[in-house]
Protein backbone atom coordinates (compact mmCIF):
# COMPACT_ATOMS: atom_id res chain seq x y z
CA UNK A 1 0.00 0.00 0.00
CA UNK A 2 1.30 3.46 -0.92
CA UNK A 3 0.75 6.48 1.31
CA UNK A 4 0.03 9.55 -0.84
CA UNK A 5 -1.57 12.94 -0.24
CA UNK A 6 -4.47 14.14 -2.39
CA UNK A 7 -1.94 15.69 -4.81
CA UNK A 8 -0.36 12.29 -5.43
CA UNK A 9 2.91 12.91 -3.60
CA UNK A 10 4.34 9.66 -2.23
CA UNK A 11 5.20 9.74 1.49
CA UNK A 12 5.84 6.06 2.15
CA UNK A 13 5.04 2.47 1.29
CA UNK A 14 3.58 -0.10 3.69
CA UNK A 15 5.24 -3.40 2.84
CA UNK A 16 3.54 -6.83 3.15
CA UNK A 17 5.84 -7.73 6.07
CA UNK A 18 4.43 -4.93 8.27
CA UNK A 19 7.18 -2.41 7.65
CA UNK A 20 6.91 1.19 6.51
CA UNK A 21 9.45 2.33 3.90
CA UNK A 22 10.11 6.05 3.46
CA UNK A 23 12.49 8.01 1.25
CA UNK A 24 14.87 10.30 3.15
CA UNK A 25 16.36 13.55 1.81
CA UNK A 26 18.76 14.20 4.71
CA UNK A 27 22.46 14.47 3.95
CA UNK A 28 23.07 13.03 7.44
CA UNK A 29 21.62 9.75 6.19
CA UNK A 30 23.67 9.80 2.99
CA UNK A 31 21.34 11.56 0.54
CA UNK A 32 23.16 13.37 -2.25
CA UNK A 33 22.75 13.89 -5.98
CA UNK A 34 22.34 10.49 -7.61
CA UNK A 35 21.63 8.61 -4.35
CA UNK A 36 18.27 7.47 -2.97
CA UNK A 37 18.11 6.72 0.78
CA UNK A 38 15.31 4.51 2.14
CA UNK A 39 14.46 3.97 5.81
CA UNK A 40 12.34 1.03 7.01
CA UNK A 41 10.35 1.06 10.25
CA UNK A 42 8.49 -1.75 12.00
CA UNK A 43 4.86 -0.59 12.30
CA UNK A 44 4.27 -2.70 15.43
CA UNK A 45 7.15 -1.20 17.44
CA UNK A 46 7.89 2.07 15.61
CA UNK A 47 11.59 1.18 15.66
CA UNK A 48 13.85 1.47 12.65
CA UNK A 49 14.63 -1.96 11.18
CA UNK A 50 18.21 -3.24 11.50
CA UNK A 51 20.20 -2.54 8.35
CA UNK A 52 18.27 0.64 7.65
CA UNK A 53 18.83 3.07 6.00
CA UNK A 54 19.83 1.63 2.65
CA UNK A 55 21.33 3.65 -0.17
CA UNK A 56 20.69 3.07 -3.87
CA UNK A 57 21.84 4.70 -7.09
CA UNK A 58 19.13 6.96 -8.53
CA UNK A 59 18.49 5.95 -12.17
CA UNK A 60 16.56 9.20 -12.78
CA UNK A 61 19.73 11.15 -11.95
CA UNK A 62 21.67 9.13 -14.55
CA UNK A 63 19.10 10.00 -17.23
CA UNK A 64 19.27 13.73 -16.38
CA UNK A 65 23.05 13.59 -16.52
CA UNK A 66 23.01 11.93 -19.96
CA UNK A 67 20.59 14.55 -21.33
CA UNK A 68 22.98 17.40 -20.43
Amino acid sequence: MQLRCENGILFGVVLPNGQLEVKCRSRRCGHQAGVVVLHRFDLATGQEVAGSPKQYRDPAFDKKKEAS
